[in-house]
């Protein structure tokens, strides 16, 4: 595989980018180009995007919240806060063709880094069951089935905390 080019996905690519996580979700479960346009606008540098030469292969990107679980209410209306202390991963999307490559990985730890240097305490999301082990190769933990029914789907919280002081453990 060629190189993968991380960084943050500009305004002109936000239709790009909801075409991708179309063709990755259900469109019960899939974001609207206003619930993108809404993360870009206050959730910036949380919107990573994957390229592979000028083709966006994927995207990851959430919210601030101080809800310490990702319900149906993080859909849709955001439940968020701009200064919340947790985070709430809303979309990991990698193009069909391209993935089992580690580009969702390499996306999902440039979220990780984006979250520490903001001081964010715990990532927060809910996957689909096949998707358990993913994460929990990247750290998070399974904390058990979600109360959402979002899109019909049976989906699983997980979360990951972070700045867990281990320099007063030395």
């Amino acid at each position: 595989m060629s190189k993968i080019e991380l960084r943050l996905i500009a305004a002109e690519e936000l239709e790009d980018a909801i075409s991708l996580e179309k063709s990755c979700y259900t469109p019960e479960a899939a974001a609207t180009l206003a619930g993108f346009q809404y993360r870009y606008e206050h959730y910036r540098p949380y919107f990573w995007s994957a390229w592979h030469g000028d083709q966006l292969v994927g995207i990851t990107n959430g919210i601030r919240t101080t809800q310490s679980a990702c319900g149906d209410e993080m859909k849709g209306v955001q439940a968020d806060s701009l200064e919340g202390s947790n985070f709430c991963v809303l979309t990991v999307a990698v193009d069909k063709g391209y993935r089992r490559q580690g580009i969702g990985a390499l996306l999902l730890r440039r979220l990780v880094k984006q979250c520490e240097e903001s001081g964010i305490d715990m990532i927060i999301l809910m996957c689909e069951q096949h998707l358990i082990p993913f994460y929990e190769a990247e750290q998070f933990e399974l904390q058990g089935v979600s109360s959402s029914t979002h899109g019909g789907i049976v989906w699983y919280e997980m979360s990951r905390a972070l700045h867990t002081m281990e320099h007063l453990t030395e």
